[in-house]
């Protein structure tokens, strides 16, 4: 039978206290990016990452890369997307937020043949062990008790967190990607489907002229309360980059989200020209039909003018990288430019 880890759960809001308190103790010698410049002052966002050759900074210090990688194992859908963008395909996964498979987005980009090796509850670390990986990708999240484990089966990179002072600047996501990226010596495709991102993203504010300014808050409905994701985080970035802003809630909650911090006596709070509903089961698209009838919830100008359109919750609530944004500007050209929702 095969052994596994359990991962703990842990909110977001809270995590991210957390991890700001703990971080200057894990990194080590690790080198931290320096912040780039404003990508207004005409300055490329990744100019300013370096790596060490052979040698990747983690939150657990320094750690030394083998001469050839060519297995991996993702464990999180950011870490997927960021080695399906560079070319790379996986011998191990973890399923998303449904439990099952990839991401939706990720499905038809991933080889049949991969390895499910646990999910967002738990590891399958014999799973693991008998793929026998040249390496293990994660992320900040990864928790110290999971590291001492899968460590001693292959190295395991959890990146660092950088300071993200606005959307301009470069991004976590972004800087995971040049780090899982080189670890496999792809740094250069990398940088080249970063700037296709962003490029994607500023020439959609043509079609997009007539909504430019408007404002667009993200949310997943639950039963009990709305989590409302932070404009901070990678969905109202590529927003943003399509010249569209937050609300005074979105831009002002920590990234990725408000946790339980909204009530639904205060579903006003999400107030914007547009709502997305990132559903992910039909439990919430129950909750979604609730909340239209939610007094508080009617008095929003996009629920109010028939402006509420549902999107994939596994990607705009979830999942982070390249692969993922391209999916959520599809969808911002399908439903604003399209009118598709």
């Amino acid at each position: 039978m095969h052994q596994r880890l359990t991962r703990r759960q842990m909110s977001a809001s809270m995590f991210g206290t957390i991890a700001g308190l703990t971080l200057a103790t894990r990194m080590g010698s690790a080198q931290t990016p320096a912040s780039p410049a404003s990508a207004d002052a005409g300055a490329d966002p990744f100019d300013s990452v370096t790596f060490e050759p052979g040698v990747i900074p983690t939150i657990f210090g320094d750690i030394a890369l083998p001469e050839s990688v060519e297995k991996v194992v993702t464990l999180t859908d950011g870490s997927l997307d960021a080695m399906i963008a560079i070319g790379v395909q996986p011998i191990g996964v973890t399923s998303s937020s449904n439990g099952q498979t990839v991401a939706a987005y990720l499905a038809d980009k991933v080889d049949d043949s991969v390895t499910y090796v646990g999910g967002w509850g738990e590891l399958d670390r014999e799973a693991i062990i008998l793929l026998e990986p040249d390496v293990i990708i994660s992320d900040r999240y990864l928790f110290e008790e999971e590291y001492t484990v899968l460590k001693e089966i292959a190295p395991t990179i959890a990146t660092l967190e950088i300071e993200v002072p606005d959307a301009d600047a470069l991004q976590q996501w972004e800087y995971e990607q040049l780090a899982w990226a080189h670890a496999t010596g792809r740094v250069d495709e990398a940088k080249t489907v970063l700037r296709e991102l962003r490029a994607r993203a500023h020439d959609m504010r043509e079609p997009l002229s007539e909504h430019q300014g408007e404002s667009v808050v993200v949310f997943r409905p639950q039963d009990n309360f709305p989590v409302v994701m932070s404009h901070h985080w990678i969905t109202g970035v590529m927003l943003s980059w399509a010249g569209l802003r937050g609300n005074d809630l979105t831009e002002s909650a920590p990234p990725p989200h408000t946790g339980d911090s909204v009530s639904l006596e205060r579903l006003d709070l999400l107030a914007a020209d547009w709502l997305f509903a990132a559903t992910r089961n039909a439990e919430m698209e129950a909750a979604l039909q609730t909340y239209l009838e939610n007094p508080s919830f009617k008095t929003i100008p996009a629920v109010q003018n028939g402006q509420v359109a549902q999107v994939p919750g596994d990607l705009w609530s979830g999942a982070t990288g390249v692969l993922a944004g391209h999916a959520m500007l599809a969808d911002i050209e399908r439903i604003l430019v399209n009118g598709d929702y």
